[in-house]
Parts: C-alpha cells; structure tokens; sequence
C-alpha cells in the first residue's frame, strides 16, 4: 500500500491518491455525463478557426464581429440597453477566447490568440469611428451604458468568473448549448470595447482604460474557467500529440 496519504479531518482517517481520483470521476460524471460529453475533437472543431472549413470559418467571424461593433457602437452611443444586449448576442468574440484554453490545454497553438487581437481592434476602431460623431461638449458619464462600463469591481470578475464556468460547461456538454446566448449577455465582451473606442476618440483615456480592464478582467475569467473545466473533463488525457499543419 502506498504511505502516500491526506488527513481528512474529523474522521481519523487519511485519505490516499486513489480516493481522490475516485472523487474526481464522480464528480465529472455528474458535472459532464460521458453519454453527454464532447470530444476533444468536436469541441477543437467548433473553437478553432483554423480547423474543418476554415474560410467560411473565418469569413462568418469577422462578418459577424464588424456587424456587433457597429451595433455595440451604436447602442453605446445612443443609450440602449436592448441595442447592446443585440450586440452581445452576435458577437462572436468568445470563439477564439475558449479557443485559448483548448490551445492551453492541448498544449499547442491554434492562432485563437491573433483572432482575439485582431478582434480587440476592429472593435475599438470602430467604437473610434463612433465617437467623430459626438460633439465636444458630451458628457460621456452622463451615458449609462459608458458610466456602467468604465469602473469594473472584485463583483464584476466574480460574475465573469461563474459565467466563464457556465460557458465552458455549456460547450463541453451536448445537451445545454442553449444557455450559450444568455453567456453571451453576461459576459460582455464587445460592448466594453466599443466604450473604450469611444472614450479614446473623446480623448477621456481614463475612461478607456477602465473599460479595457472590464474586458480583460471578462477575457481572463472565460480562459481560466475554460482551462479548468475542459481539464476536469480529461481532455488533455485525449491529446494524442501535435496535430500537423497547424
């Protein structure tokens, strides 16, 4: 027997290895059902842009993130609510994020780092182009969809986190891809950018800043709980090695 053991307190027992690789498969067997639960594969096919049809990939996520920027933009500036949420729910800047913890997971790279980059500045550049409209004299906090976006809290990142969590449950599992629009909604990705091209084209760099720390506070959160969730699942268990050509 291996003298390998934890105490588990208040039972006078030690715990060993095993044990807890008892508890991790059941705990993922009722987090992610195996009948349920995506392949490594599947989930690289729908997160990786460079993977499968990797044109239309490609052409549907930039067509849909220019669309959202405007939209985002739009609603920004005209203070509406069911704009932005419109904005969230076709942006497709989540893609290439989770598509980083699949890389970090798989241990290989995917390109999903240069569609987030890539993504980041077509979405300030055109919430830049936005803001040649607003007059000088614009009180930019008067706006509540500016005022909401610029000042992020600890409450802020604990949402991101949990919605991150559900994210990634909802792409590993098969049956709740339906909760996908609602994480969307909550995460917000694309509207953060939008203020912070807004702000930057009002010279109100602080502003910019703050919103860009909203966004990357949410793009950290939905890699950290990918990584964890795809890792609990055992997909780098499913990692047969480099995949040629990408």
């Amino acid at each position: 027997p291996s003298d390998r053991h934890c105490w588990r307190p208040g039972t006078g027992a030690s715990v060993g290895p095993g044990r807890y690789s008892v508890m991790l498969t059941r705990f993922r067997a009722r987090l992610l059902p195996e009948h349920q639960r995506r392949s490594l594969e599947e989930l690289s096919e729908e997160l990786e842009l460079s993977s499968g049809d990797a044109v239309g990939k490609r052409s549907g996520f930039w067509t849909m993130l220019v669309l959202s920027a405007i939209i985002a933009s739009a609603g920004v500036l005209g203070d509406s609510t069911a704009t932005v949420i419109g904005a969230m729910i076709i942006a497709p800047l989540s893609t290439p994020i989770m598509g980083i913890a699949v890389a970090a997971v798989k241990r290989q790279r995917n390109g999903s780092v240069a569609y987030v980059v890539g993504g980041v500045a077509v979405v300030v550049g055109m919430g830049v182009a936005f803001s040649l409209v607003v007059p000088p004299s614009y009180d930019l906090l008067d706006n509540s969809q500016i005022a909401s976006r610029v000042s992020p809290s600890l409450i802020d990142l604990l949402a991101a986190l949990a919605t991150g969590l559900a994210g990634a449950v909802a792409l590993a599992r098969r049956d709740v891809g339906a909760v996908l629009p609602g994480v969307a909604i909550a995460i917000s990705l694309v509207p953060p950018l939008a203020v912070a091209g807004v702000c930057l084209g009002q010279g109100a760099f602080s502003l910019a800043v703050g919103a860009g720390v909203l966004f990357v506070s949410n793009l950290v959160s939905l890699v950290l709980a990918g990584i964890f969730v795809f890792t609990v699942v055992g997909y780098p268990a499913q990692t047969a090695g480099p995949s040629a050509g990408r």
